[in-house]
């Protein structure tokens, strides 16, 4: 009997040593392990790519001086000092010019080429919109006249839009006739845009 009662002490010893040890382990702070995801160097990476608008002013001087439009020459542009008032109100009560900062002590963030036909019958209005989040390359919107009643079917054809992106410009391009609208003039237009946009790096080497 003394036997047996001194085996189960020590095996009740043993299993308190055991747990406590147990508790010793669990109860160390483990580090910490940040994964680095794709994503992650996605929005790296891409917050690398929004342009200051030095370099936004740069690049429309650029596409004023290079920009080609088959059978269009340009007749007007924003380059150089302008400022835009708004409705606060249509700005989600953020500013009430469109400028960096809001305010009329600051630079544009809009800017415009305007191109017109041999004929004077079509325009070509190029709006570039600078904005201070990255939004990626792509086409934002295409037009579609399916759906529309014949009002607007004979409205859309006077007036043509097409948006795209480019870091954080937003670029439209408009085409508005005394004739019939072109849809291929407004694309190739775009192409032409974004043609100089892709030789945006040759422009900041100059």
């Amino acid at each position: 009997m003394k036997v047996r009662k001194r085996f189960l002490m020590v095996l009740s010893s043993a299993f308190f040593v055991v747990g406590c040890t147990d508790d010793a382990v669990t109860s160390n702070p483990k580090p910490e392990i940040k994964k680095v995801t794709s994503a992650n160097q996605k929005i790296v990476g891409n917050q690398n790519q929004i342009m200051n608008h030095d370099r936004f002013e740069k690049l429309f001087e650029q596409m004023h001086e290079h920009l080609k439009i088959d059978h269009f020459q340009l007749k007007a542009s924003t380059l150089g000092s302008d400022f835009t008032i708004i409705d606060r109100k249509l700005s989600f009560g953020k500013r009430k010019w469109l400028t960096v900062d809001g305010t009329s002590d600051s630079a544009s963030t809009q800017e415009s080429l305007y191109f017109e036909d041999e004929k004077q019958t079509t325009q070509l209005s190029i709006h570039f919109a600078y904005i201070d989040h990255y939004i990626g390359e792509d086409m934002i919107q295409y037009p579609s006249n399916s759906g529309y009643n014949k009002l607007n079917q004979k409205l859309a054809n006077k007036s043509d839009l097409i948006i795209i992106s480019y870091k954080n410009i937003v670029i439209s391009v408009q085409q508005n006739t005394l004739s019939k609208i072109d849809p291929e003039t407004t694309r190739l237009a775009v192409k032409r845009v974004i043609d100089e946009l892709e030789n945006e790096n040759n422009y900041l080497l100059k």
